[in-house]
């Protein structure tokens, strides 16, 4: 077999983690990592899947700029040129929402119409970013919607895994990171207008993290074990 890269970069809020631990982890007789960047080791001989959310650039992120996942595709070309990439993309409005409640969660409360005028916009211009992936890797980018997954998890994964080159493997078809409920955006905004610094912002966090078994407080609990 041919050596053969193919990374998923995202986006945030698209079916991300449950692609990760149901599906990634699962395809047999392939190199998967769930983070790429300079110490990415590819095997020779083999399919080398690697998949981070973080190579769109931190798109949720309110300080962070539309134009730096960008800059980090052309590094991510300099690495792989000859890698096949998937995106997943989503319906713009429920991925605002949805980022939004990852924001407030994650960092500081904020009302959602104040979240939109902060966010760059750019991180929505989903053309202009897969024109560039389109002039970056050629005809090798596979574009996807959450909202397929949705619909119909088993073709999604199907049409996918006939992306990568694999079977598609068995997978449970289940809720991995379930979004915070409005009652709870509602809780998490008084908390913060109650506790307003950052530092009290903190452990609240964590414990919805803990609570809803976020991957990244699994992942920590694990190494610590």
């Amino acid at each position: 077999m041919r050596t053969k890269i193919v990374i998923h970069i995202g986006m945030h809020k698209t079916g991300t983690t449950f692609l990760q631990q149901e599906v990634f982890s699962k395809i047999s007789n392939i190199n998967y990592k769930n983070k790429v960047n300079l110490s990415t080791k590819v095997e020779e001989g083999k399919i080398n899947l690697f998949s981070d959310e973080n190579l769109d650039g931190g798109s949720y992120r309110l300080f962070t700029k539309s134009e730096d996942r960008i800059n980090i595709l052309k590094n991510l070309h300099n690495l792989f040129p000859n890698a096949y990439i998937i995106l997943c993309i989503r319906n713009k409005k429920t991925w605002l929402y949805s980022a939004y409640k990852q924001y407030i969660v994650a960092y500081k409360s904020c009302s959602f119409e104040k979240y939109k005028q902060r966010l760059d916009k750019g991180f929505l211009d989903f053309d202009t970013y897969i024109k560039e992936l389109d002039k970056l890797w050629f005809n090798n980018v596979y574009v996807c919607a959450f909202e397929d997954l949705q619909m119909n998890p088993k073709q999604f994964v199907k049409d996918m895994c006939r992306f990568i080159g694999v079977e598609a493997p068995e997978f449970e078809n289940k809720t991995v990171y379930k979004g915070i409920t409005d009652g709870q955006v509602k809780f998490i905004r008084l908390y913060d207008k109650l506790l307003p610094s950052k530092v009290f912002h903190l452990p609240l966090a964590f414990a919805i993290k803990f609570i809803r078994k976020d991957s990244t407080i699994t992942n920590w609990m694990r190494r610590k074990e």
